[in-house]
């Protein structure tokens, strides 16, 4: 819409505005305690109306108020878990956060699950790459990490002191190293859907935790 075209609505929302004053008065005086149900054109309500959403949506919560209520939110929720829960339940919690993440992000996992095949080219791909890669036995173990020059879709480096989950990537400051259990549950999500079988997953180190990395191990027994 340009300015001339604009100012017009505004004088016709205005003309009309006046109309309805002039009305609603008049309808008063003859009708005592009776309000009009409509006194505009539907063109002009139409307009008004969108109006009216255009400066509610203005008043809105800023984004980054948001963001900081939403850290401080988390920190005081991770601090109230680490007081009233026992290790066992607070992991088993943020796990199956992280493996809402992941589902959230990638969708349910097929039912096609691989084949041993798939699942052996996946750990010597792993192997490959440089991961530590041990088997004993039934048990195979992988040391897992981030690694240091991992980026989030937005660019942001671990390498540089970010967190890769963007509800605190960059804070707040003294969040419990409990919240980095979700990760757990999102890379144990991942590696169920490369390996086919169920995993262990352990949380060795993370930046929350002081760490320069965040490290795995993930353990799978071969039946």
């Amino acid at each position: 819409m340009n300015r001339k075209q604009f100012l017009k609505r505004l004088l016709q929302s205005g003309l009309c505005c006046g109309g309805m004053v002039m009305g609603f008065g008049k309808n008063l005086i003859s009708n005592p305690g009776k309000l009009p149900l409509k006194v505009q054109s539907p063109a002009a309500q139409d307009w008004i109306t969108g109006l009216e959403k255009r400066m509610i949506k203005g008043s809105e919560t800023p984004a980054w108020a948001k963001v900081e209520k939403a850290e401080n939110w988390i920190k005081n929720l991770m601090d109230n878990m680490d007081t009233i829960l026992d290790q066992e339940t607070k992991i088993r919690m943020m796990q199956a956060c992280g493996r809402s993440c992941y589902i959230r992000a990638f969708g349910v996992a097929p039912e096609d699950k691989p084949t041993p095949e798939e699942a052996k080219k996946v750990i010597s791909t792993l192997k490959s790459a440089g991961y530590e890669v041990r088997q004993e036995g039934n048990l195979t173990t992988i040391i897992y990490n981030w690694r240091r020059d991992h980026q989030n879709p937005w660019g942001l480096i671990l390498g540089d002191g970010y967190c890769m989950c963007p509800l605190v990537e960059t804070g707040p400051a003294g969040l419990s190293p409990s919240y980095c259990y979700c990760s757990t549950g999102y890379v144990k999500e991942s590696f169920e859907r490369s390996i086919g079988k169920p995993v262990i997953v352990e949380l060795l180190d993370s930046l929350k935790m002081g760490g320069k990395d965040c490290v795995f191990k993930i353990m799978i027994l071969n039946t």
